[in-house]
């Protein structure tokens, strides 16, 4: 294993200056650091309690300076973390797989075996499409793969790096692995691989654990234009899920009666009133439960990513359910099993008058 004083080397000379947090039963610690010394002699001095995080990105020390500057004239002595703004380039590319398990607890080692196997999945996929090794961490209680990469923090990346999380996420978690789609923030904090991760109580079966990072021997970058590829290949396929604008009847689909306007159904709000309603997944998609789950040969993931649903984007809201059991079926099934769609439009459809 790679030591910590190697990590900070490499992560000092990509993003120049580096935060180091420690957050411990609700306080928090912060400094900025250039150089690595300097940054593990404060570190060694805080590891007794809470946990220890730095970033990741290349920062603004200018940006941080105002940044500081403006917070304490609002709230004097207040302890300030680096701001999403005062990040200038990505350094790197984090994916966090972190197992599923009871609220502020420890992982135990089969949840780690699954943490595992899922990075190394994602690590081998990724090469198959030519991107460089990973460096592999195991956090203290899920895994974690950090590419290199020099990319800005502007817009258009956010948007990429968007659905690259936003893909992985749907293809990767279930009830047993999450893959974190919420890392991707350019001031995100991660583990300071090489101290203790403290969560819940420390017991044989969950324990606290040092965490510990693999450098690669060649520790390559991932080239902007892989980062978009992929970032392409997610955003073509939510595209080929979206329903079509306009609802496209097949001569086979069941027919559908009432006076509501469907293009109008708040359809969220109707699976809600069935008790299928799972949550937000991103944008107009959200997970729910497939009224015909009972059919399905293998269980649904808690986040519902298997079934969607589509908000109206001016015609009727879409459905989508991933199993077999659903091929073709579409929101005219659902509203041909549950009946009660109408009652869910906020307005009432208008048949035109025949032209004499």
């Amino acid at each position: 294993m790679s030591t910590t004083r190697e990590y900070l080397d490499w992560l000092i000379r990509d993003a120049g200056l580096v935060e180091l947090c420690q957050m411990d039963h609700g306080k928090l610690d912060v400094g900025w650091y250039d150089n690595a010394d300097h940054l593990l002699h404060d570190a060694r001095t805080m590891a007794g309690s809470g946990n220890l995080f730095t970033t990741i990105n290349r920062i603004d020390l200018n940006a941080i300076k105002a940044h500081l500057e403006a917070e304490r004239r609002v709230v004097l002595n207040k302890v300030c973390r680096t701001p999403d703004a005062a990040v200038t380039r990505y350094c790197r590319l984090f994916f966090d797989f972190d197992p599923e398990r009871p609220t502020d607890t420890s992982s135990t080692i089969a949840d780690l075996a699954g943490a595992e196997a899922r990075a190394h999945g994602l690590a081998r996929r990724l090469a198959a499409v030519g991107w460089p090794a990973p460096a592999v961490a195991m956090s203290g209680n899920g895994y974690h793969l950090q590419f290199r990469t020099a990319l800005p923090n502007t817009p258009e990346v956010k948007a990429q790096l968007a659905a690259i999380y936003q893909g992985l996420h749907l293809e990767f978690s279930d009830d047993v692995v999450q893959f974190d789609r919420s890392v991707r923030n350019p001031a995100r904090l991660c583990a300071l691989y090489g101290s203790v991760k403290r969560k819940g109580s420390d017991t044989p079966e969950r324990p606290h654990r040092k965490s510990w990072i693999n450098l690669p021997a060649d520790w390559r970058q991932v080239h902007p234009r892989q980062v978009a590829a992929l970032a392409d290949h997610f955003a073509r396929q939510t595209a080929a899920a979206m329903p079509p604008t306009r609802d496209r009847r097949p001569a086979d689909a069941p027919a559908v009666s009432g006076r509501g306007d469907y293009a109008s159904l708040d359809v969220v709000r109707w699976f809600e009133a069935h008790g299928a309603h799972v949550g937000a997944l991103s944008g107009i998609k959200h997970g729910v439960r497939c009224p015909w789950g009972a059919e399905h040969t293998s269980a649904s993931p808690r986040s519902g990513s298997d079934t969607i649903v589509f908000e109206s984007d001016g015609g009727w809201p879409g459905f989508h359910c991933s199993h077999s059991h659903c091929t073709g079926r579409t929101i005219r099934d659902v509203m041909a099993l549950w009946g009660d769609a109408g009652a869910y439009c906020s307005g009432e459809f208008i048949r035109e008058a025949a032209h004499a």
